[in-house]
């Protein structure tokens, strides 16, 4: 299913840096996520079954993050830079 684009989907959102802040620190301290998603937990678990050293989380990260690039591209860009930035 494809969301259709509409000017108010384009509109680039002004990042609020306490919000932004308060977020990475979350983030960083617990970065897991949970979803309740029955379908998605037998596609993962069947592949899991078939494949080697197969990770379910690596797996979802990949996708996850491809998805959050694409749907908020500069807001990406800014936690990308500042946990760069965290990491040295």
């Amino acid at each position: 299913m494809k969301i259709k684009q509409t000017p108010s989907n384009k509109k680039q959102e002004k990042i609020n840096k306490k919000f932004l802040t308060e977020a990475i620190k979350l983030a960083v301290k617990q970065p897991r996520l949970t979803f309740y998603s029955p379908l998605s937990a037998a596609i993962f678990n069947y592949r899991k079954s078939l494949l080697p050293r197969y990770s379910i989380s690596d797996e979802i990260a990949k996708i996850i993050e491809a998805e959050v690039r694409k749907k908020w591209p500069e807001l990406s860009k800014t936690v990308e830079k500042i946990l760069k930035q965290k990491r040295r």
